[in-house]
């Protein structure tokens, strides 16, 4: 789940993170969270500029990791900030 708040004017997109229990294990959510870190820094300079973004990571996210890779989520993060960053537009 991704949800965007305009804060007016700032210098780049920030991420906020929610890695509940639910996720898994302390090394599973650290894995979640090191990942989804990872590949939102690799498409942060295409998301607007003054946006923060919140991902709230569900259960199965770190099953999707192990199936699919990284790679995987990162392209599922990059969809869904692109339909935020349009709606917010």
């Amino acid at each position: 789940m991704v949800y965007a708040f305009d804060r007016g004017e700032g210098d780049s997109a920030r991420l906020g993170l929610s890695v509940g229990k639910r996720v898994g294990n302390a090394v599973e959510r650290n894995r979640v969270k090191r990942v989804l870190r990872e590949e939102f820094s690799r498409i942060a300079g295409d998301l607007p500029p003054g946006v923060d973004f919140v991902v709230i990571a569900r259960p199965g996210a770190h099953e999707y990791i192990e199936e699919r890779g990284s790679r995987a989520l990162g392209e599922r993060l990059n969809e869904l900030t692109e339909r935020v960053s349009q709606a917010t537009a």
